[in-house]
């Protein structure tokens, strides 16, 4: 089977997932704005998006798409900095997004990014501190700023082993 990674990401967690799932499946990755290939021509995609103020940055290259990829095998994933944990949250960035009819066809991932505040854009970090302080609670506020980086490749184990367990 010839599969494909595509991705739209704004700080580079999502790239850097891209990346080394390429590198394991020894497969092309584009991020959407620079795909320089037809998916129509793939058996398999691996969709990958950070959400960026709740909304899935791949958005409108999906739409785009629909049509092209809507018979073939999928695999989503997802990264924000919203925790595990927090499910429900977590579906909503998608479900504003994508159908249900196609949400039915994928395999979702959902994986934990990074914040790096100083390479924030001054918007970004504008609105994150804007955020924090209309937050009620001084325990979500802190952790509103406070900077983590939880990319790492072991996180990428499920939704390896699901891509590798269709590909028998």
């Amino acid at each position: 089977m010839k599969g494909v990674v595509v991705y739209k990401g704004k700080y580079g967690a999502t790239k850097q997932y891209a990346e080394w799932i390429g590198e394991e499946l020894g497969i092309p990755v584009f991020s959407a704005e620079n795909i320089k290939v037809d998916v129509s021509d793939y058996d398999y995609l691996i969709i990958g998006s950070s959400v960026y103020i709740g909304k899935l940055e791949i958005r409108n290259w999906l739409k785009k798409n629909i049509e092209r990829i809507s018979n073939k095998k999928l695999f989503f994933f997802q990264v924000s900095g919203t925790p595990a944990h927090e499910r429900e949250k977590l579906e909503t960035y998608l479900c504003s997004a994508i159908s249900k009819e196609m949400r039915q066809k994928m395999e979702v991932f959902f994986l934990h990014g990074k914040l790096d505040i100083k390479k924030l854009s001054w918007i970004d970090r504008f609105l994150l501190h804007m955020g924090a302080r209309l937050s009620k609670d001084p325990q979500v506020k802190k952790e509103m700023l406070t900077e983590y980086n939880d990319v790492k490749k072991e996180n990428l184990s499920e939704l390896m082993d699901k891509v590798k367990s269709v590909l028998r």
